[in-house]
């Protein structure tokens, strides 16, 4: 599939490449994409707690080229390269990543996308919802003040997670004395 748009954007055949890519990226992300909000500890932040959304695709090195037509169809974004702990060979092998962490972008590019085609599944979906309020309250500033924090976790506290819940920095900030007060 050849995933790259052409130049002229105002053709029928255009608007079904776009249509085709769009059905891609949707598919792409259902299976290799998250949309999370980190919680930690921050002592630049005014309430001590940082709130971090981040729309993300993981790809090793072979699917590198994906992740680069996915960042210019969308205009933003950065790819960054981890490593992960290959157990098989006890090796560390490079994992690719196209982030979103920009509130703007995620506001009005990734979350405006994905309401018009919106993921198949079902976890992703509610993913999304979850993802989508917890970045309008931020938008409204209620990240600032531990009343609006404690309500982004318990939106994040219903998020797939890759690690349970209880580990978390989302619930150290419940348990905090912060939260307790």
């Amino acid at each position: 599939m050849n995933i790259m748009l052409s130049k002229k954007a105002s053709n029928a055949d255009n608007q079904q490449e776009r249509l085709k890519m769009c059905d891609w990226i949707v598919g792409f992300v259902d299976g290799e994409g998250s949309f999370l909000v980190n919680i930690f500890k921050s002592p630049r932040a005014k309430s001590g707690w940082q709130v971090f959304p981040e729309f993300n695709i993981s790809q090793t090195r072979k699917g590198i080229e994906l992740l680069y037509a996915i960042q210019k169809f969308f205009g933003c974004g950065h790819i960054y390269v981890h490593t992960t702990r290959n157990e098989n060979n006890k090796k560390w092998d490079p994992l690719y990543k196209f982030c979103v962490r920009s509130q703007s972008e995620i506001l009005e590019k990734i979350i405006p996308f994905f309401i018009k085609y919106p993921p198949r599944g079902k976890l992703k979906k509610k993913d999304l919802t979850l993802f989508s309020k917890v970045v309008k309250l931020m938008r409204d500033g209620k990240h600032l003040k531990n009343g609006g924090i404690k309500k982004i976790v318990e939106i994040t506290r219903e998020m797939n997670h890759r690690k349970p819940f209880e580990q978390t920095f989302a619930y150290k900030f419940l348990a905090s004395s912060e939260t307790i007060r």
